[in-house]
């Protein structure tokens, strides 16, 4: 529950895609729920069940990235982002720029960041899988009623609709990446004891990455005055770096303070985007909202860097 209820809390609230002054609309509060919650929590259970590595883990990430904008919102191949606004880098009826941040975003705030927090405050559980095969249909029926309702709300929001061609890529590149997955199995390798890094680099480094990872998310929809080519190879390089040095870090040996840090600092860069987003708008309550959002994440990782203890 707690993960059902963290992965769109991180997912959509904290970077305000969803705020306060959209909790009137039910239909778009139901199928973020139920998507974000119930699909992260398969995904963990599928990579459990899998015994998959870090990688193997990012695999499954895309392929739910590519479900939410591929199939379920189809921001990838729509013109229009999600309130009718032009997207940038786009090319053969494919939002290049868009599909790679989108992906980027998804695998690390609504997938790798929910999932390991709960398995920092729940250490005794992180290592086995914790549904039953009956749990399991249920949690993917829930999936299933969250993808169907974004389709819906995709459909209702713009005259848009994928092509057959457009539907089978997406399939098929999903599948690709669930196989993918199942070839990198996890591991016990020994951690080579190195001096580490600060809790608190650890945490300026997530803040970081992240405020960059979302002033791409700027360009998106402004434009860069570049060809985008240069722009997606620049989120490429971003992501790579980020990933390098946590597969270094926790080579090193990183402790649960360390990896809790970097998250928190990787959300609160949602937040703070988020923050700019809600106050360019029109809605002084989703202002305020976004700022009690921000004091609770603050709030949360105190309580939850006093929970875990130094190791």
């Amino acid at each position: 529950m707690a993960l059902f209820l963290m992965a769109p809390l991180l997912g959509e609230v904290v970077g305000a895609a969803l705020r306060l002054s959209y909790f009137v609309e039910p239909l778009r509060v139901v199928s973020i729920l139920c998507f974000y919650g119930a699909g992260v929590v398969l995904v963990r259970e599928i990579a459990q069940r899998l015994r998959c590595n870090g990688w193997g883990m990012v695999l499954l990430g895309v392929a739910y990235a590519l479900i939410e904008g591929g199939l379920a919102l189809q921001t990838i191949f729509n013109s229009q982002g999600m309130d009718g606004e032009m997207v940038f880098g786009r090319a053969a009826g494919v939002n290049w720029f868009w599909a790679v941040l989108v992906c980027g975003y998804h695998v690390v705030w609504s997938v790798l960041i929910p999932i390991g927090v709960v398995h920092i405050v729940f250490p005794g559980e992180s290592r086995s899988p914790w549904l039953s095969r009956r749990m399991l249909w249920v949690f993917g029926g829930v999936f299933a009623l969250g993808t169907a309702l974004f389709a819906l709300i995709s459909l209702l929001r713009s005259d848009f609709r994928l092509s057959v061609v457009e539907i089978g890529a997406v399939l098929a590149i999903v599948g690709v990446l669930a196989w993918a997955a199942s070839r990198c199995p996890a591991r016990d390798t020994s951690c080579v004891p190195q001096r580490l890094p600060g809790t608190m680099r650890a945490g300026w480094t997530g803040l970081g990455f992240g405020l960059v990872w979302f002033a791409f998310h700027l360009v998106a929809f402004t434009g860069g005055g570049i060809p985008f080519v240069w722009w997606v190879l620049a989120a490429v390089l971003v992501a790579v770096a980020a990933a390098v040095i946590a597969a270094r870090w926790m080579r090193r040996g990183w402790t649960a303070r360390h990896r809790l840090a970097a998250s928190f600092g990787a959300v609160l860069a949602a937040g703070l985007f988020g923050l700019l987003l809600v106050s360019l708008g029109d809605h002084l309550v989703d202002v305020v909202f976004e700022v009690i959002v921000i004091g609770g994440i603050v709030a949360g990782y105190r309580w939850a860097r006093l929970r875990v203890g130094p190791t």
